[in-house]
């Protein structure tokens, strides 16, 4: 079968591939990874792929079409999220009417929202693959009929069908390395990573119960399935292989630095250096990892930077989203990672349930007395699917009445809940509290200039600032409303 996967566009520098749905302040772009894995199961399975990431070019549907017709797919996969939705399904309509394809859509709001997808879909969307997609996509391109492929919605003269989940994949060596040739490594940025970089994931799920994390919740579970050392050093070969001038790898596992699997990846760093990659690598903590040696391990093996989610100051707001972690852990961690010689940013947020003024300025507080490099602010955005979700609808507090409310009118984040005891406008007010008083302290800005080793932090440093400068300059009402 001839297979065709879009990431069609939305707005201009708009993401779908990242975890929060959106025109990033940075302006960051991120490689459709999931996408390329599943392509390239197709691909092993002996059938035809073409893919293109249309959103990270910015190019217009129309301008997609006349490379769909000259690849004449018989079925075609969209990555949708949520503010996308109705823009997702347009350009699926137009691809229907130009190619006659199936379209099948992915991702995790459609797996949220099934029903709602294919009912707005009226007829351009013909099937919703649920969760992990990857061995769903090859029985439809083996030919499975609907009713029979699991972890399928489909419609069947008008009725909504939800066919049984198809059980997580947990021999995740089985699968193909991501189909990176389809994509232009240049055409993916972040300030905060060496360029060109790439992602990796090394394991699917997560242990954490976080109420506002839609991953786990939606996608990949509760619960750890990791890759094998062995498999993820011989991606890490392949990517070097496609990409000669390849400059760090991002694991994007939810979470790969954390207590419960220390051991995994004490033994992954030994097999990055016995490798000798010489390559710079980042991923996303927890800061239960307490343990100084392993950092420093993991610092000779080619970790720069830790992206960790510290989130609320104040403890019972950690509580409240189910967090857990301890304020006491968080400087234990920060303090280790500083001695280790290791980059940390840190994310944190506002609007969480019970959130008030003065928990909102604990977490600034926060954010200013632990010694990390570089700090992001962002309002709680409840994505469909996610307990914190169910939560604000069923409180009232759910701000947005249409999908595409969940970004601004500018593609950017915005918070979607309004709490009762912390307004819209106070939440954005404290995010722009965060950021100034955070970048603008003069020991902040001699840290970051002290971090400028090489042209390309020089680079990363101008691009953020141009970024934050950006921001307030062209700030407007960024709420939901």
């Amino acid at each position: 079968m001839r297979v065709a996967f879009l990431n069609s566009m939305f707005g201009k520098d708009f993401t779908k591939s990242a975890r929060w749905f959106a025109r990033s302040r940075g302006r960051v772009q991120r490689h459709p990874d999931y996408l390329c894995i599943a392509a390239a199961v197709l691909e092993q399975a002996g059938h035809d792929v073409f893919l293109l990431d249309a959103q990270a070019k910015n190019m217009p549907t129309d301008a997609v079409l006349p490379r769909l017709r000259a690849f004449r797919p018989d079925m075609m996969v969209h990555l949708a999220s949520t503010p996308s939705i109705d823009s997702d399904i347009a350009a699926a309509a137009l691809c229907k009417d130009a190619t006659g394809a199936r379209n099948i859509f992915v991702g995790s709001h459609a797996s949220a929202e099934p029903e709602d997808t294919l009912a707005r879909g009226q007829g351009a969307v013909d099937a919703v693959a649920i969760g992990e997609y990857d061995y769903t996509l090859r029985d439809l391109a083996n030919g499975v009929a609907f009713r029979e492929c699991p972890g399928l919605a489909w419609t069947d003269n008008g009725r909504f069908q939800l066919n049984p989940r198809r059980p997580l994949i947990e021999d995740l060596d089985a699968l193909p390395f991501p189909a990176w040739r389809h994509i232009d490594i240049g055409d993916y940025r972040d300030a905060g990573k060496l360029f060109p970089f790439l992602t990796l994931i090394s394991g699917r799920g997560c242990y954490g119960h976080c109420t506002f994390c839609q991953l786990p919740q939606v996608m990949n579970g509760r619960g750890y399935r990791a890759r094998s050392v062995e498999n993820v050093a011989g991606e890490i070969a392949y990517d070097k292989s496609l990409f000669p001038n390849l400059r760090e790898i991002m694991f994007e596992d939810d979470t790969l630095v954390m207590h419960a699997t220390r051991d995994r990846l004490a033994r992954l760093c030994e097999e990055m250096i016995r490798r000798d990659f010489r390559l710079s690598w980042s991923a996303n903590a927890r800061v239960d990892m307490d343990d100084l040696e392993i950092l420093r391990l993991m610092k000779r093996s080619g970790c720069r930077m830790l992206c960790v989610g510290f989130e609320f100051g104040d403890q019972q707001i950690l509580d409240n989203v189910r967090k857990g972690t301890a304020l006491s852990q968080m400087f234990t961690f920060a303090e280790n990672a500083r001695k280790a010689g290791l980059r940390i940013h840190g994310c944190f947020m506002f609007g969480g349930p019970g959130e008030t003024p003065d928990t909102a300025r604990k977490t600034i507080e926060l954010a200013l007395r632990l010694p990390i490099d570089t700090a992001q602010f962002s309002g709680m955005v409840a994505y469909p699917g996610t307990a914190f979700y169910d939560w604000a609808k069923e409180n009232g507090y759910l701000i947005p009445t249409r999908w595409r409310d969940w970004v601004d009118a500018n593609f950017e984040q915005c918070a979607t809940v309004r709490c009762p005891d912390l307004s819209l406008e106070q939440i954005n007010g404290f995010i722009d509290e965060g950021l100034r008083r955070f970048y603008l302290r003069p020991s902040q800005m001699a840290r970051m200039m002290a971090n400028i080793r090489s042209l390309a932090d020089l680079k990363a440093k101008l691009h953020g600032l141009r970024s934050f400068t950006g921001y307030f300059g062209k700030r407007s009402s960024r709420g939901c409303e």
